[in-house]
């Protein structure tokens, strides 16, 4: 798996996936997901090039997603396939965090509920 970190500038880490988020992508992203959600008061994770999503991927989001929730902040996914969103919907990630198409609207709506960064990308 593949994992690109757009901008990361302390309040917002847009990263980009690439690749199958099974348990050899979940091994090799995990760490560097934790550091990002200690450190950043955003996370927007694109998995528009993510083509299957195991378990223990969901698990990386969501042990991000609650590391961020504790310290103030949140997580978003954007972009994902009809078929990795229904798994995150079926799992009650969206009731973790948020849900949406593309970036734009999960920059957006990020900014408006915490004030937090320009929908500029790096």
């Amino acid at each position: 798996m593949d994992m690109k970190v757009i901008q990361d500038d302390g309040e917002v880490a847009h990263v980009v996936l690439d690749g199958r988020f099974d348990i050899q992508g979940a091994q090799e992203v995990d760490s560097r997901f934790d550091e990002l959600a200690k450190s950043s008061k955003v996370l927007i994770v694109d998995l528009a090039k993510v083509s299957f999503l195991a378990s223990l991927g969901i698990r990386t989001l969501m042990l991000s997603a609650k590391t961020l929730i504790r310290n103030g902040g949140e997580l978003a996914v954007c972009g994902a396939s009809e078929s990795v969103e229904k798994v995150l919907r079926t799992t009650g990630f969206n009731e973790v965090a948020g849900i949406y198409p593309d970036y734009e609207s999960a920059a957006r709506t990020l900014r408006e509920r915490l004030g937090a960064f320009s929908t500029k990308k790096a």
